[in-house]
């Protein structure tokens, strides 16, 4: 026989808490199916709470519940410039173009091990709590919008959906603004060891020679002309959910 669940409540306010009302959802099968509640007054009957017959939940009452419940909600702080893009657990964000250590375990550019500090272009990350965690390039240094065209991003490891394969790679906790840095740090302190797509970038002789190039200081800055356009932009691929290969 199973234990009754037991929990408490916190209340950090003056005054006491009485349970007055309880909602209950209904969800139908499969990802689109419908989603329904209903509200029912609670009757305590000596410590025994009773659920009451219900109705259904209106619009209205959902958004008087959200802003009650806001009340006594820990707010955030400040917004940094390069978060893009927030809803429930989905974050997106900008990293400007600059010079970064990038790293290779990649013998075809001509050692088992190789890193240096080499020109990056713009990126626009996108991770949930799911684990689903992607990257494209865009072009130019201006923080970009929701119609900023997409590129490949030049990396090995990525898909041409975007999507990054981790391997063994320790992901950060968290999709909040504060976690931002150390999932940049994730991505740029892993070893790049083999190309996910056909056509990484539009150079001769490829992707490895592009990356042996960088490596070797041939470009003062990153080329965007190598960028392959992805036909789509920012408000598209964020609508795709986080799709991976």
């Amino acid at each position: 026989m199973k234990a009754p669940l037991e929990f408490e409540v916190i209340n950090k306010t003056a005054g006491s808490l009485d349970l007055s009302a309880a909602i209950l959802l209904y969800r139908g099968a499969g990802a689109d199916g419908a989603t329904f509640a209903t509200v029912h007054e609670v009757s305590t009957k000596g410590k025994v709470p009773v659920i009451l017959a219900g109705k259904a939940m209106t619009t209205q009452a959902a958004v008087k519940l959200a802003l009650d419940l806001s009340k006594n909600a820990q707010r955030g702080g400040f917004v940094p410039p390069e978060l893009l893009f927030m809803d429930g657990d989905v974050m997106c964000w900008w990293v400007p173009p600059a010079k970064r250590h990038i790293a290779f375990r990649c013998e075809e550019l001509g050692k088992a091990e190789r890193g240096e500090v080499v020109p990056n272009p713009g990126l626009v990350f996108r991770v949930d709590s799911g684990r689903r965690w992607n990257v494209w390039a865009v072009k130019g240094a201006e923080r970009p919008g929701e119609d900023s065209l997409l590129y490949q991003a030049p990396y090995f490891n990525v898909s041409s959906s975007g999507s990054i394969c981790v391997g063994n790679v320790q992901l950060p906790d968290g999709t909040t603004a504060e976690r931002i840095g150390a999932w940049n740090s994730a991505f740029f302190g892993s070893f790049f060891t083999h190309s996910n797509v056909k056509k990484l970038v539009t150079y001769r002789g490829g992707a490895h020679r592009f990356w042996q190039d960088m490596l070797d200081g041939r470009h003062a800055g990153f080329p965007e002309r190598v960028l392959l356009p992805l036909g789509k932009t920012l408000r598209e691929a964020l609508s795709e959910k986080g799709r991976h290969d």
